[in-house]
Order: structure tokens, then C-alpha cells, then sequence
């Protein structure tokens, strides 16, 4: 059999030299328009400039018509691509809402029945009194001392040991008072030291500054529970200066040998913040205490000794 191809046809081999010969003739135009541009550029920029604004306003019509398919397909693949997305995504949020009403619904449930208790108790609780609200007027670093100014003073209300509570969480407590002004001793101070609990282990412990933009969690006594990144620290209510539950910082580095505690709250920013009184002031145990002298212990009297005095505002009428 002769395996030899057919011989092709003339008509086919004159379309295929017609067709280099214009892509040719194209070619050289395209390269010949662009010498003539480049040229003109150099011998007149602003005839140059509008040739180019000429052909981009024939160009750009013709391109978005060309691009007009592929951009289409692009936004309709990227409309499937975030319709699947947000249905996974949404499929997620319900599993999330669907725990956290879950923990609502028991921390309510718990709240409900500690209010119980407390009632049947007949629990008295000391109550979280608000003083004054103002701004920090300055704040100091020093090597020595950690302070804040605030704008508020002895004619506000304001006295020594009370807790200054920002938005976010503690920034320290009165130090000093003047007629119209206060000073802050503020919790990264290497004098403060602040009685802390934390939230997921119970432990109790001091949060104690030390002349840097850390804290130091010290004399952690509880439960033997290592401590994790992101551990809450609160107030612990003891000593009787700060409420308990304010946020005091989150651990940042959880090291056996003390871990380091970041603030929650900044005294510098602008921020508003709170002065209250001392959640449960140390009662007045002076020999001129409000009601009676300094009592004595039945067993302590001696023979003939006189009972306790009252004062003299409060003896009975004779």
C-alpha cells in the first residue's frame, strides 16, 4: 500500500502564506507604532501624551469588552466559593452560640441558686461604693515610683487606700490626697501588692509590682494546678481595699518560680476611671472608737473591777 500523504492543495497553501503575511504586516505595524511613539516622546512630550490618551480611549472600550467573560466567570466562582463558605462558617457559629447558650443557661441556673442560698442565709455583703469618676491627669515611670495624678481630691470625697478601677480592669489605689488633687499608687509599683485570685484554678495569691510594665503573681498558695497563658487574674477581695472580681491581668508567661502577670488595665490612654471606697474598711478599734472603749474579756477582769464604760453619748439616763 503507498503510505505517502495526498499532496495538499494549492488553495490551502496560498490561505496559510496569506495568513503569516498579515500577521507579519501586523507585527511590523504594532513594532512600527511603537518606534513612532517612543520617538515622538522624545522629540514632543505633549504630543505624546495625547496620542496615548487617544489610544487608550479606543483601547479601553475593546478590553472591557474582551474581559468582560473572564471577569464574569472570576465574580461567579468566587460567589460559589463564598456561598459554601459562609454556609460552613454559619454551621460553625450555631455549634459555637449553641455551647455558649449552653454555659449561660448554667451560669444562670447557678446564679439563681447562689442568690437563694444567700437569702436563706441571710448573707450581708459589703457594697461596692462609687466615690468620684475622672481622668488620669498624668502618669509617671520612674526608676523608683509608678504614679498617677488624678484631677479629684479631699473636696471630692477622696481619701487614702481607696481603689482607682478602670474600664478595663485595676489601676491601683490613693496614696497620697490633696484639696483638689490625688496621687495614685499604681499596681506596677514595686511598693503595690494586691490580693488575687485565679479564676480557673482558685489559687489565691499577690500580685505584686516590680518597676516594670509586668506583674509578678507571688505567694500562690491552693490547689497544685500549673498555670496556663491566657489564665485570668481578679482581685481576691482580701485586706479589704479592693472589690473582689476586678480584673487585675492575664498570665503571660506561666514559669513555676513566679509567673508574670500583663495588666489589664494601662493608666496611661485617656481613660475614664473610678475611685470607691475601701470594699470593707478595717473597722475603728481605737480607745475613742464611735460606740464603746477598747472592751475587756470577762476572764481578764479582777475583783471589783468595773465593767467596760460606755460613752458618754451613749449611757443610759439615769
Amino acid at each position: 500500500m503507498d503510505w505517502t500523504p495526498a499532496p495538499r492543495r494549492p488553495t490551502a497553501i496560498r490561505r496559510e502564506q496569506n495568513l503569516a503575511l498579515v500577521s507579519a504586516v501586523i507585527s511590523g505595524g504594532v513594532i512600527a507604532a511603537g518606534l513612532i511613539l517612543l520617538l515622538v516622546a522624545r522629540v514632543n512630550p505633549e504630543t505624546a501624551d495625547g496620542v496615548r490618551a487617544a489610544a487608550t480611549d479606543i483601547v479601553a472600550p475593546v478590553w472591557s469588552v474582551v474581559r468582560a467573560p473572564i471577569d464574569g466567570a472570576a465574580k461567579l466562582g468566587g460567589e460559589f466559593s463564598d456561598y459554601f463558605g459562609a454556609v460552613s462558617r454559619a454551621e460553625q457559629l450555631e455549634a459555637e452560640l449553641d455551647k455558649a447558650n449552653a454555659r449561660l443557661r448554667a451560669a444562670r441556673t447557678g446564679q439563681r441558686e447562689l442568690q437563694q442560698l444567700k437569702r436563706l442565709m441571710a448573707v450581708r455583703e459589703p457594697t461596692r461604693t462609687v466615690v468620684a469618676t475622672t481622668r488620669i491627669a498624668a502618669a509617671t515611670a520612674g526608676s523608683v515610683a509608678r504614679t498617677a495624678m488624678l484631677a479629684v481630691g479631699g473636696g471630692d470625697g477622696i481619701t487614702r487606700d481607696m481603689p482607682v478601677i478602670g474600664a478595663e480592669g485595676l489601676v491601683g489605689r490613693t496614696l497620697e490626697v490633696g484639696r483638689f488633687s490625688a496621687r495614685v499608687l499604681l499596681i506596677t509599683d514595686p511598693l503595690s501588692r494586691v490580693p488575687v485570685i485565679v479564676e480557673r484554678t482558685g489559687q489565691a495569691g499577690l500580685a505584686t509590682g516590680r518597676n516594670l510594665p509586668t506583674l509578678l503573681l507571688a505567694d500562690r498558695i491552693g490547689p497544685d494546678v500549673p498555670l496556663v497563658v491566657g489564665d485570668r487574674i481578679v482581685t481576691s477581695g482580701d485586706g479589704g481595699v479592693y472589690p473582689p472580681g476586678v480584673p487585675v491581668g492575664v498570665v503571660v508567661d506561666p514559669r513555676s518560680d513566679g509567673p508574670i502577670i500583663r495588666p489589664a488595665a494601662s493608666p496611661l490612654g485617656g481613660g475614664f476611671v473610678t475611685v470607691e471606697k475601701a470594699w470593707l474598711p478595717i473597722p475603728d478599734t481605737s480607745p475613742k472608737g464611735p460606740v464603746f472603749d477598747a472592751p475587756v474579756p470577762v476572764e481578764a477582769r479582777t475583783r471589783g473591777a468595773p465593767p467596760p464604760r460606755l460613752r458618754d453619748a451613749e449611757a443610759p439616763a439615769q
